[in-house]
């Protein structure tokens, strides 16, 4: 078994600045309408909470890409990786398009994500599980 790995960290405030600069594209270029859904808050749909859970994804999202060995555009789009979480429950990854198709030619068997979020910044980190090392 091989072992990748993959880490991002963000400022939030970049994140808060391009919603308010690019709006409602920006934010269905990079996260799907779960993940907006799961960020927005009753209060203030894009509230400093929202933000700080929306840049955590898009973390995980870059950190998620380096595991793969591609990054983000090369081959794989923001919305190719989900970050979702159930209730009690850590957060988890859902791969589609070119992603998957990266971790199936990986012979991936597992793939895990850890978030954190403190002040202004937001980190993830990615931990992916293969057979093969291409």
């Amino acid at each position: 078994m091989n072992i990748r790995c993959g880490i991002d960290v963000i400022r939030t405030d970049r994140i808060r600045r391009a919603v308010d600069r690019l709006g409602q594209p920006f934010l269905d270029r990079i996260w799907t309408a779960e993940e907006q859904a799961y960020c927005r808050t009753a209060i203030h749909p894009l509230s400093g909470a929202s933000c700080a859970s929306l840049a955590a994804r898009f973390a995980a999202k870059e950190a998620v890409a380096k595991a793969l060995g591609t990054g983000i555009g090369r081959g794989i789009g923001w919305t190719d990786i989900v970050v979702y979480a159930a209730p009690a429950e850590p957060p988890q990854v859902l791969l589609s398009g070119q992603a998957k198709a990266r971790y199936q030619l990986l012979g991936g068997s597992s793939i895990s994500i850890s978030l954190a979020h403190d002040g202004e910044l937001a980190i993830a980190q990615c931990v992916l599980l293969h057979e093969d090392a291409p």
